[in-house]
């Protein structure tokens, strides 16, 4: 299967599933049950397959911690994809290289571009400082896709530095190798610096996931105003040596097809809810909290946390936003529409949003291969002497 980036006269959708636990909201350890945590990681690798099989251009496994989706470190998920799919590309969607040694990271990437036959994608993520950030992205693309990498001795990892005390800057190759020549790394990007950042670099991008609740409220970013920066992105990168166009920009979208548009808007209302009542009961227990103590427990702390927003929040909010696929069948059709019609092409589909159960997100991923676009998923469906595991 071509890199995401490839083909850019052909739509992709990238399958996302943020693998919310169930039952939803366990804050406490003592109830967890892997016997339930062993399924729903299975359930998720068979439907992964599936989407193989449907159409989907890759499949996709973020970096989240804590009880509402128990998936620390994706790489591991990653390397089980490598064998259960046989076409679809692997993204990483995203790792944090701040909270990991980034050659570490790099190192463990590798192996899962070697393991899937060179069908990795790269998601990095920012949270910290953004010139940390920018370091550490530089160090794993650089590990990644230059042999004879210079690395500071900083920045190696412990071992490495163990055996060459006396070496100021080291010419650094990961072990193993990359299959691919250069493995494709996209950054997530919302701001004009990101967006730059990411452009300079010839790096994709991640941008459009904007259901946001905050202090503010809930924010939206219209398709007319994140156009003309896409439009500068693509010229940041041409201007610094990259042929970057549309095809290197994945819209990010909340994706949730239900039989009515208000049915649409309240899972991902109820699923929200539930992911922030999850995580913060888990930062709550990490802190010393009693068990069943939550700091959402007062009117001011869900307010704060955007609770009280999303609960409040009129259905219209939820569907008319641009790039949330939320709604029918032909409310989704119609959004879709709009986003290619603005010359997008690239869709990571966040199926269900976040907190919602497993098996709910998946009804909205197979309704968008079966019933929105079945004649955009029938371009990427694996052909003869392809056939999906």
């Amino acid at each position: 299967m071509s890199a995401i980036g490839d083909d850019p006269e052909i739509v992709k959708f990238v399958y996302w599933d943020n693998l919310t636990y169930a039952p939803p909201g366990s804050r406490i350890p003592e109830e967890w049950d892997p016997v339930l945590g062993a399924r729903l990681y299975e359930s998720y690798l068979d439907h992964c397959a599936e989407a193989e099989r449907l159409g989907y251009a890759g499949v996709s496994m973020p970096e989240h911690f804590g009880p509402s989706s128990p998936c620390p470190h994706p790489n591991i998920i990653l390397a089980a994809l490598a064998a259960r799919t046989t076409t679809a590309r692997i993204v990483s969607g995203a790792n944090l290289p701040l909270l990991h040694h980034p050659m570490e990271l790099a190192e463990q990437l590798a192996m899962v571009d070697v393991l899937s036959g060179g069908r990795l994608e790269v998601g990095l993520g920012r949270i910290g400082d953004r010139t940390a950030q920018a370091h550490a992205m530089d160090l794993v693309n650089g590990c990644l896709n230059t042999v004879d990498h210079p690395v500071e001795r900083a920045d190696l990892t412990t071992s490495s530095a163990t055996f060459l005390p006396d070496v100021a800057v080291a010419k650094v190759t990961v072990w193993p190798r990359p299959v691919q020549k250069r493995v494709p790394i996209w950054a997530a990007a919302g701001s004009d610096e990101s967006f730059a950042a990411a452009a300079r670099r010839g790096l994709g991008t991640f941008t459009g996931l904007n259901i946001n609740p905050s202090a503010g409220g809930l924010t939206t970013v219209g398709v007319d105003e994140m156009i003309p920066r896409l439009r500068r992105y693509i010229e940041i990168g041409r201007e610094n040596g990259h042929h970057l166009s549309m095809a290197n920009v994945m819209a990010s979208c909340f994706t949730v097809v239900a039989d009515t548009d208000r049915e649409a808007a309240e899972i991902v209302r109820s699923g929200f809810i539930s992911h922030v009542e999850a995580a913060a009961g888990h930062l709550a227990r990490m802190a010393g909290a009693a068990p069943g103590e939550s700091p959402l427990d007062s009117p001011e702390a869900r307010e704060r946390m955007g609770i009280t927003a999303v609960r409040e929040a009129p259905d219209d909010f939820f569907v008319k936003n641009p790039f949330a696929l939320v709604g029918s069948a032909d409310t989704v059709r119609e959004k879709l529409d709009a986003l290619l019609s603005a010359g997008l092409t690239r869709f990571l589909l966040l199926c269900g949003g976040v907190g919602t159960a497993h098996d709910i997100a998946w009804q909205s991923a197979t309704a968008m291969a079966e019933d929105v676009a079945p004649e955009l998923f029938a371009a990427m469906k694996p052909g003869p002497g392809q056939v999906a595991a």
